[in-house]
């Protein structure tokens, strides 16, 4: 649990920089975070919030996205 919620608090700029596979994540999931001017602010957290997915989901699915903390 101590990974999920250090991985919640990552921006969403460091997980599309330490992934190339992150931007289908979002796009999979309808976030339009790939290209956004708040990626570097907005952690995941925010994203599962503003965006009202299913947290336990859609941490489920990062595996298969290479999704790593840098």
């Amino acid at each position: 649990m101590e990974d999920n919620s250090r991985l919640l608090k990552t921006s969403v700029e460091d997980i599309l920089k330490s992934s190339p596979k992150a931007a289908r994540l979002f796009l999979d999931w309808h976030a339009a975070c790939v290209g956004c001017g708040f990626a570097r602010f907005c952690r995941l957290e925010d994203v599962i919030n503003t965006y009202q997915l299913d947290e336990k989901k859609f941490l489920e699915d990062l595996p298969k996205y290479n999704i790593q903390i840098l």
